[in-house]
């Protein structure tokens, strides 16, 4: 899995899924044991992990996709095509 940025405790990453049943093009967000799939159009949350996902946290990686649309969007097709990425700036 390609780790994209790291902020305020919190690991955004993606892996590749050229041919996975669904190409929705999305991230996975890592906070102290918990986890949750955000939506790179939309931001929303798609799933939370058993442990559930903090809401201030969430907001925070929703900001974060905000400012950087554009980079997670060519991300998804670089990783997805080339299997290669390139690190997101974090929130400072």
């Amino acid at each position: 899995m390609a780790s994209l940025a790291q902020f305020f405790g919190i690991l955004i990453q993606m892996r590749p899924e050229k041919d996975e049943r669904h190409h929705r093009a999305h991230i996975h967000a890592k906070y102290a044991g918990k986890t949750a799939t955000f939506d790179v159009k939309t931001r929303e949350m798609i799933v939370a992990g058993k442990r559930g996902f903090p809401k201030d946290q969430s907001n925070l990686v929703k900001s974060w996709m905000f400012i950087h649309q554009k980079e997670l969007e060519e991300n998804w097709v670089l990783l997805n095509e080339k299997g290669d990425y390139f690190k997101i700036a974090p929130l400072a």
